[in-house]
């Protein structure tokens, strides 16, 4: 079983910071601990990310290190020797980093599933389509049924985040239907000839 703590050595500095906040210390061991914050994008693709750590002293120490694609969220990532200086001469403790992905604007990860939504007209909406949705690594192409409601979800398998493996977890399609906010005169029209014809009622459906 995995212990969840992936090992490195120090690599040279420099490059693209994580954002990181300190944890815990661990006099006895000599480790330290921090979060390292990661966008989806990068933990599924992996990256060599530079962190900077304050020393006691209040230098700033940088590493670089390389997060493997499709670390797992709270996944510790071990920099052997680079933790506090051993007691009584003892070896260097390590340095952990946590990692912690961030959600963005496109997905939010939820377990190994992606979750984003997916904005349909009421005509397509009402008559079918086919959509390409922009994927976490490849564009995919749905069929949308027509009738489908706000709120309800599409699942594409094997096309969300990376379950450490082999496999991948869901795409999970959140729909919601909009309406032009600033709709112009023949779509104004069209709607009222649409409202004036259509018997339709949610409120008594």
């Amino acid at each position: 079983k995995s212990s969840g703590i992936r090992k490195t050595n120090m690599l040279p500095s420099s490059l693209v910071s994580f954002s990181l906040s300190k944890i815990t210390v661990s006099p006895s061991l000599a480790s330290i601990g921090f979060f390292a914050l990661i966008s989806i994008e990068d933990a599924f693709r992996g990256k060599e990310q530079t962190i900077g750590v304050r020393t006691v002293e209040g230098k700033l120490k940088k590493f670089k290190v390389s997060v493997p694609a499709g670390i797992q969220n709270n996944e510790k990532i071990r920099i052997v020797g680079q933790g506090k200086p051993g007691v009584h001469g003892g070896k260097n403790g390590d340095l952990f980093v946590r990692v912690k992905i961030k959600n963005d604007e496109r997905f939010v990860l939820d377990g190994y599933d992606l979750r984003t939504n997916l904005y349909l007209t009421p005509w397509e909406a009402a008559l079918s389509t086919k959509v390409t949705i922009n994927g976490i690594n490849e564009d995919v192409s749905i069929y949308v049924p027509s009738g489908i409601q706000s709120g309800e979800k599409i699942e594409i398998e094997d096309r969300g985040y990376k379950d450490g493996k082999g496999g991948r977890g869901k795409l999970i399609l959140d729909t919601k239907i909009m309406i032009p906010k600033h709709p112009n005169e023949q779509e104004l029209e069209l709607f009222k000839k649409f409202n004036e014809m259509s018997k339709f009622n949610p409120r008594n459906s």
